[in-house]
């Protein structure tokens, strides 16, 4: 068991979450419930959309990596494979970025989905447009960090 490596992951990983969280509000609003409730259905496609792939893919990833990171002795000593590990384990948190790049590539490419005619987000959307520039960079960001805890676990 290392409980150790677990609540490193566990703080960088809240650390991370609560970042994407504040600015996926900040540039998208889609925890906007009171339009939502009111049956935007602009809002509530965003809602559901920042529900999904902001949220619950997340917490079940964090989820799964958290149970194997417990279930093996990763020392986390003043070592160069500690050291590493340690490195790995905080740098390999850093999944949740990638939800979000994938979130905003879902938002870019059906904008007229989950946007109304608001013009502040539309001119942001002509800036950066490009699904596949959010959405290949916010895979690789998930399966990079993946694999970066998995090599800290199984090495």
């Amino acid at each position: 068991m290392s409980p150790t490596a677990q609540n490193l992951f566990l703080y960088f990983f809240a650390i991370y979450f609560s970042l994407i969280i504040a600015r996926s509000h900040e540039t998208y609003q889609p925890w906007d419930t009171y339009s939502a409730w009111k049956r935007k259905s602009h809002n509530i496609k965003r809602l559901l959309a920042g529900w999904i792939i902001l949220f619950i893919i997340p917490l079940l990833h964090f989820a799964i990596l958290f149970i194997l990171l417990g279930s093996v002795d990763i020392r986390l000593d003043m070592t160069i494979s500690g050291i590493l590990n340690v490195a790995l384990i905080s740098i390999g948190s850093f999944f949740e970025f990638g939800y979000f790049r994938i979130y905003e590539a879902f938002l870019h490419k059906y904008s007229d989905s989950f946007f109304a005619d608001e013009e502040s987000i539309q001119r942001e959307l002509s800036i950066r447009s490009d699904f596949w520039a959010h959405f290949i960079p916010g895979t690789l960001y998930v399966i990079v960090s993946t694999l970066m805890v998995m090599i800290a676990i199984y090495r």
